[in-house]
């Protein structure tokens, strides 16, 4: 008899990781959290010959042998794996991890096997070599604090994972650019990134701990805001050597300028871009900002999405 799971995954916003690889203590660690939309939605069931259709169906081929590969995993029936969502790659908004994790977890809730940590679930899948931001995001929703690998080839720590006011909204606006770096190119640009210093992880530590954190407990959305551009934007200028400043375009930089000249505080770049996010207090600031952008003619053909914080994770639907 034929079964099947279908799982539905949040987006993730990365707001810039806390340090690079280290020789010696933890390495990477960052701050990001998820969103209702886009999502990945993934129909997994037991077929008599392996197939992948959608989007990415590769990918998710791929992604759905490895976890049969992996020693948490005995099952060899082949599966039928449908993508039915998927947000664009490479496009600052953690798609690949979101799709490998939906697809492992999916397998897991298909056989009724035991469920597995963020940690091994990444492992079965080959995510979570630099941030975890994703992982544990995908578990948990929300917000979330990662402070980096203790030891190389593990999952960063989850050292604060916090609900995001529901009310507040976030604008993703994508210009007509390409997409971020990744792949070969991404790892190309780590190797010769020069180290982030001490004094700017303490600077980013900082803000996210008695800025950011305490802003979110608090519903202080000013402050909060504030504390996202400020520690984006430091995070970012520690990849100004690959990508010319903290943003990875000139394009995204005069929109960000914009943003923040029009009043919205909370502004940056997910990611390697190109996408950029803007938080906004509710749904009627996020309305009129989207017609604001719309009606701009430098940021008129510009793809724009209005969303909601994602408390809880992906899910079974």
């Amino acid at each position: 008899m034929t079964r099947a799971v279908k799982i539905s995954a949040p987006s993730r916003l990365h707001f810039g990781l806390l340090r690079f690889r280290q020789t010696n203590g933890d390495s990477f660690g960052g701050l990001g959290m998820m969103i209702d939309q886009p999502r990945v939605e993934v129909e997994i069931q037991t077929a008599k010959e392996w197939q992948a259709v959608g989007p990415q169906s590769n990918r998710a081929l791929a992604f759905a042998q490895a976890v049969y590969q992996s020693h948490e995993h005995k099952n060899q029936a082949p599966l039928h794996l449908c993508v039915e969502k998927l947000p664009p790659a490479h496009s600052g908004l953690g798609t690949g991890t979101q799709l490998a994790f939906a697809v492992a977890f999916g397998i897991r809730q298909l056989f009724d096997l035991p469920s597995l940590t963020a940690d091994q679930l990444a492992k079965s899948v080959g995510r979570g070599d630099r941030s975890a931001v994703g992982s544990h995001g995908f578990m948990h929703g929300g917000l979330i604090w990662e402070t980096g690998q203790q030891q190389p080839g593990t999952l960063g720590t989850l050292s604060r994972r916090l609900a995001v006011p529901s009310d507040w909204r976030i604008l993703l606006i994508r210009l007509p650019e390409g997409p971020g770096i990744h792949g070969d190119q991404e790892r190309a640009a780590f190797s010769n990134l020069p180290p982030i210093p001490d004094e700017v992880t303490e600077n980013l530590q900082r803000i996210a701990e008695q800025t950011v954190l305490p802003a979110i407990e608090n519903a202080d959305f000013d402050s909060f805001a504030q504390g996202i551009y400020d520690y984006g934007t430091l995070s970012g200028n520690c990849f100004a050597s690959v990508q010319g400043g903290p943003f990875s375009s000139p394009a995204i930089s005069e929109l960000v300028s914009h943003l923040r000249n029009h009043g919205i505080q909370g502004v940056g770049q997910s990611s390697w871009g190109p996408t950029v996010f803007a938080f906004v207090k509710n749904k009627t600031e996020a309305t009129a900002l989207f017609d604001h952008l719309k009606q701009h003619q430098d940021f008129s053909t510009a793809e724009i999405t209005i969303t909601r914080p994602d408390n809880n994770g992906a899910n079974q639907t």
